[in-house]
């Protein structure tokens, strides 16, 4: 729009000028599309009612890419639907950024919901419709790791479709092991995780180091000499246009005067991050010991060759569409402070590449890893970031664990919560704390709200619970999921639309008017037969506002926004789900005695 001057012309009578006006003006269509297009959660009803009001080719459809979640479990048994009975299909919108925490005990079907939202991403199924694959990144340890046993991750079972491709990236000093342990799935490669030179930087070098101000508000003092050479360092990488030289730092550090008590803890932090390194790129001297180069490193790293993999070279984290990278750190030398660090690099560098292809970022059993250290607080800061730049980023977070106290920020930024069963009433209480959902705050009349809403005919109707003490009865709902239920928390869902509020207009006299309550009678019989059978389209003789209507159909084709349905969101209601079952290879079923 071009910007005119304050002293145009003016509205006749108001004195105000037009060009103030017209930025006044309220974009209902474009909110209203808005509001349904970056929605995590859908049904079938809101799908077809949106398609209807834009028709186009499916690219253009504000729902382009979606795949099945689960379906109501309040609509009845849904292994046996009735003819006639309503759709109870939650889709999950693969086209627009979101995040997405599960939790539950172990067994209850948190690593199945994880799998079912990264096949919905990442190749096209029966179970989903995606013409633009997404590229996944996931993170995994397992504490329990031996020489002789040991399980793969339980998403790495997604090679099973062959046009879903999984990398594995593990720590050095467990490649032989892990490459047992993945040997019996197909499609997937195994590679160790090997970080370039030129793929460090300022921040990647203090989240290692886990620079972080403590409670008392002090740090370590090689932190602060530490902080002041790379912010050198930096002015000097400014000034030259260079990358980062992992050389010159570490030569800088070992030309301050500190102490060996200064030293040991931070060449214990800098010989991690060396074994992950390109070992050509990586000055193998201790602090202290300036120049003296260890030819047994050299030697260790022509050797390491026999793996099959060159570690001249580290990993590329190109984007690759329906490419899923799995950054396993399950290792004995790996402590979980070790693994938040490094999967806080591999974060960083899979973010900073091109958009131009969708991400998915997971964390699988995050509880195994993530603790109060500042390792892990530093990966959470990146996770927190992460989630609230990703609608600039073209990213989705899932966070999989089973305790949902592992960090209580993470629950207040992701816009589904996906509950599977436990029995801690201490995890109830988090819940209540960080979710609307599960908040005192918003029951005051949950009953007749609740009660209003699912009388909707949009065969998704939100979990009505009874009583004067809504949390007791929500923890009994929960402590009574079957495996594979789960109750969804997502405000910003759209379950049904509304065509009430598209009757309502203002007059003159600022007196609202419903308008006209005759029924549509869309110009395209195929859409028209199409919109009917989806029961959107009401009798003349139902409740008033049932559907958007006009006697004039030259003025509905002209003015299509004016009847553009608006979305009824889930709120601070919760569904109650059967998640799908998987399309490719399910490695999670529990190992029985026989």
């Amino acid at each position: 729009m071009t910007p005119v001057s304050p002293t145009s012309s003016s509205s006749a009578g108001t004195g105000i000028p037009e060009a103030h006006l017209v930025l006044l003006q309220d974009n209902v269509d474009d909110s209203l599309m808005a509001d349904f297009a970056t929605a995590p959660l859908f049904t079938e009803k809101v799908r077809l009612a949106v398609d209807y009001e834009s028709p186009g080719s499916d690219d253009e459809q504000i729902f382009s890419q979606y795949g099945l979640l689960g379906g109501d479990v309040t609509a009845g048994n849904l292994d046996r639907l009735e003819s006639g009975s309503l759709d109870p299909r939650v889709f999950y919108n693969t086209a627009a950024p979101s995040s997405a925490f599960i939790c539950g005990s172990q067994g209850s079907g948190k690593s199945h919901t994880l799998s079912v939202l990264l096949e919905n991403s990442l190749a096209q199924s029966v179970a989903n419709v995606l013409p633009r694959p997404l590229t996944g990144l996931l993170f995994h340890r397992d504490s329990f790791v031996s020489e002789t046993a040991g399980a793969p991750c339980e998403a790495a079972y997604l090679s099973s479709n062959p046009d879903i491709s999984v990398r594995v990236l593990c720590a050095p000093s467990n490649i032989m092991n892990i490459r047992r342990i993945y040997s019996s799935l197909p499609n997937v490669t195994v590679e160790e995780l090997r970080i370039n030179q030129s793929d460090l930087n300022t921040s990647r070098m203090l989240g290692l180091m886990a620079v972080h101000t403590g409670k008392d508000g002090g740090m370590p003092l090689y932190l602060y000499v530490l902080n002041r050479i790379l912010r050198d360092l930096r002015i000097e990488q400014q000034r030259s246009g260079l990358a980062f030289n992992y050389g010159k730092f570490k030569d800088t550090i070992s030309r301050e005067a500190m102490l060996d008590s200064q030293l040991l803890p931070l060449q214990q932090r800098l010989e991690t991050l060396e074994s992950f390194m390109v070992q050509d790129q990586a000055p193998q001297y201790k602090l202290g010991m300036k120049n003296q180069q260890s030819q047994k490193q050299s030697s260790k790293a022509k050797k390491s060759s026999m793996y099959g993999q060159d570690i001249a070279k580290g990993n590329i984290w190109f984007p690759k569409s329906g490419q899923l990278t799995i950054v396993d750190l399950s290792c004995p030398c790996i402590t979980a402070e070790i693994a938040c660090s490094l999967f806080g690099i591999c974060l960083s560098l899979f973010l900073e590449q091109s958009p131009d292809v969708g991400r998915i970022v997971a964390l699988d059993e995050a509880h195994k890893f993530m603790n109060d250290s500042a390792e892990c607080a530093s990966l959470t800061d990146g996770l927190l970031h992460t989630i609230r730049m990703q609608r600039h980023m073209a990213v989705r977070v899932i966070i999989s664990t089973q305790e949902p106290t592992i960090s209580t920020k993470l629950l207040d930024l992701c816009s589904v919560t996906i509950v599977h069963r436990f029995t801690s009433p201490d995890w109830l209480l988090a819940l209540k704390k960080h979710l609307a959902g599960a908040s005192k705050h918003t029951k005051a009349d949950a009953d007749g709200a609740l009660e209003a809403t699912s009388s909707s005919d949009a065969g998704v109707r939100p979990l009505v619970l009874k009583g004067d003490d809504y949390m007791s009865a929500l923890f009994s709902q929960i402590v009574s999921l079957r495996t594979g239920e789960a109750l969804v928390f997502a405000p910003s869902a759209v379950i049904d639309v509304d065509y009430n509020a598209c009757n309502e207009t203002v007059d003159d006299d600022g007196v609202v008017d419903e308008g006209s309550q005759e029924e549509l009678e869309p110009a395209d019989d195929t859409g028209a037969k199409l919109y009917a059978e989806s029961d959107i389209v009401s009798s003349p003789k139902s409740s008033a506002g049932d559907a958007c209507s006009t006697s004039d159909d030259a003025a509905y084709d002209s003015d299509e926004s004016e009847y553009f349905p608006s979305p009824k969101k889930l709120g601070d209601g919760v569904l109650k789900l059967r998640i799908r079952m998987r399309v490719t290879a399910d490695g999670g079923r529990s190992v029985m005695a026989h």
